[in-house]
């Protein structure tokens, strides 16, 4: 790297003084954003054909009709309440109801991933197994559950006693404030432990460090049972008092400029989402063309949940800066559920940046969090050495929900958190290389996933979002290959297509590509917010019938 180990600093990075939050629970941010004046609105687009806006004082108001009814069926304090309602009004009355009588939110997805291992019944029924007997909220029957009917406190609507409640649960500041759930790359997924003060305290260093008031006008389509939707922006947002716009997901993949559409038209100047969605935006460049947009106020975009590609964040800021975006719009940031989401960020710099760098520099840690990069026998490393990301502070969860062997391997000695991520930090600043099981070791050189992958889309033929790069062996001993799955544009490949993309990374990487695999792009894993599952697509290619040479077509 670029200097020897032994004249740098050690690897550690702090955030400095944690913030004292504006209030010390979820139940007081909501009760304080009622209660202010000039706070925003919430407002809900792609559902139905007119947008629902909600005040926070209507968000109060409903979730504590909700929560009387909740009330009559015995739940108490403490007690987890499973959440699948994919109506997203529903889904954080539901949410708030919770919040408001001390128990326990568990958000689930009512609509997994169309690749996913279970389906939304037997997504419920596998943490409902986990977690033991908790309570269910649902949209529909507690029969086309499977929920034992004992356990199932209805629909939202049904749960809507005619008066609110008025006497909320006391939490406290390390009281457990929700269960959210991992991706999971197999099987059934993780439950992380969030305390409010994991919560709140994320959400007030984010608004301190980047200036956020109850003036600015969010914009969020990830959705809302996942950290991203939940607890970056929304949870935030109503601690801050500020408007917040929410679009459905698949609203946006059907048509991603209704993204910018939107956020044009709500006059939003805060917005995030994965790698993948403004790689989607590029790839609109005609239709961008035709768009009246106005992106002058949007200040900050933050761009996290997968690995960050400087070639798409450059175009996409080239592309749009016509319609005003500023240059420094761009925030690439680090962070993950076990965080309480993103907790490292900072400004993208155009000119100190090129299309052709491996990595993108991710900032420096909030206030109140500390990362360091250790060896693998756990030794702090210097500056300029990769190596394991740890992370610790007040948003770090203290674990996994009743998987105390999960537990002991997520956590050092001394407390930190195994983030499972390699990175290296230089002049203070840290830099996010890739996950462990993402490096792809060829001829003595370590390369990650994600820097191939971009390459690959660079090609016009290849449709972006649906690539992935990854390293297998059919047979135990033998050497692994390197294999390129990609969807083509077209839906079927020609065998030059396919030699093209040996060709173009035997150029840029020199490296030997020993199968190409075109599919479908419901062949290819992601989870609930759009990122590739890659080691369940490497299983999937060992547990496929035979090999496919360099440019031969396989539709698997």
């Amino acid at each position: 790297m670029k200097s020897s180990p032994s004249a740098a600093k050690h690897a550690v990075l702090h955030g400095g003084v944690p913030l004292e939050p504006l209030v010390s629970t979820l139940p007081e941010a909501l009760l304080r954003s009622a209660q202010l004046d000039g706070a925003g609105e919430i407002v809900y687009l792609g559902g139905t054909a007119i947008p629902r806006v909600q005040s926070y004082r209507d968000l109060l108001h409903d979730a504590a009709r909700i929560l009387n009814g909740i009330r009559d069926f015995g739940p108490r304090p403490g007690d987890q309440v499973v959440i699948q309602v994919g109506d997203e009004p529903e889904l954080l009355a539901a949410f708030w109801a919770c919040q408001l009588g001390g128990l326990i939110p568990v958000p689930v997805t009512a609509t997994p991933p169309p690749n996913s291992s279970l389906s939304a019944a037997e997504l419920l029924a596998g943490v409902c197994t986990m977690l033991g007997k908790p309570w269910v909220i649902v949209s529909g029957s507690a029969e086309a559950t499977g929920v034992p009917p004992a356990r199932c406190l209805g629909t939202p609507g049904k749960l809507r006693a005619e008066s609110p409640a008025t006497d909320f649960h006391a939490a406290g500041p390390d009281d457990l404030a929700a269960l959210l759930l991992t991706s999971g790359s197999t099987g059934l997924p993780k439950a992380v432990m969030l305390t409010h003060r994991n919560i709140l305290s994320r959400a007030h260093s984010t608004a301190r460090v980047r200036e956020l008031s109850l003036l600015d006008r969010t914009f969020n389509w990830m959705p809302l049972d996942h950290v991203g939707g939940l607890i970056m922006f929304h949870a935030r947002d109503v601690l801050v008092g500020c408007h917040q716009v929410h679009a459905r997901m698949q609203w946006v993949l059907e048509d991603p400029l209704r993204w910018l559409d939107a956020i044009s038209e709500h006059e939003c100047n805060v917005t995030w989402a994965p790698n993948f969605a403004f790689a989607l935006i590029n790839d609109r460049t005609d239709q961008i063309a035709e768009r009246p947009w106005n992106l002058r106020h949007l200040r900050y975009i933050m761009n996290g949940g997968e690995a960050i590609k400087p070639r798409v964040m450059r175009r996409f800021l080239t592309l749009l800066a016509p319609f005003g975006l500023p240059s420094g719009a761009m925030h690439p940031g680090w962070g993950m559920s076990e965080t309480s989401s993103g907790v490292v960020d900072c400004v993208f710099s155009m000119t100190d940046s090129s299309d052709d760098d491996r990595f993108v520099p991710v900032g420096s840690p909030h206030p109140g969090v500390s990362v360091r990069i250790v060896g693998e026998a756990g030794q702090v490393l210097r500056e300029e050495e990769i190596g394991r990301l740890h992370v610790t502070g007040l948003p770090i969860t203290s674990g996994y929900y009743g998987n105390d062997e999960e537990n002991r391997r997520s956590f050092s000695d001394d407390g930190w958190f195994k983030t499972g991520d390699l990175a290296f930090i230089s002049d203070g600043v840290l830099t996010v290389t890739g996950r462990v099981d993402d490096a792809i070791e060829i001829n003595g050189v370590t390369y990650y996933g994600h820097e191939i992958e971009s390459a690959v889309e660079e090609l016009p033929f290849v449709e972006p979002s649906y690539t992935v790069a990854c390293e297998f062996g059919l047979v135990p001993g033998e050497a692994s290959s390197l294999a390129i799955v990609f969807h083509p544009r077209s839906g079927v490949a020609s065998d030059r297509e396919n030699w093209q993309i040996v060709e173009h990374l035997a150029q840029r990487f020199g490296v030997t590509v020993s199968q190409v695999r075109p599919v479908r792009k419901e062949v290819v894993p992601k989870t609930g917010i759009g990122k590739i599952k890659r080691a369940q697509l490497a299983r999937q290619l060992i547990a496929s019938a035979g090999r496919s040479a360099p440019g031969k077509r396989d539709e698997t």
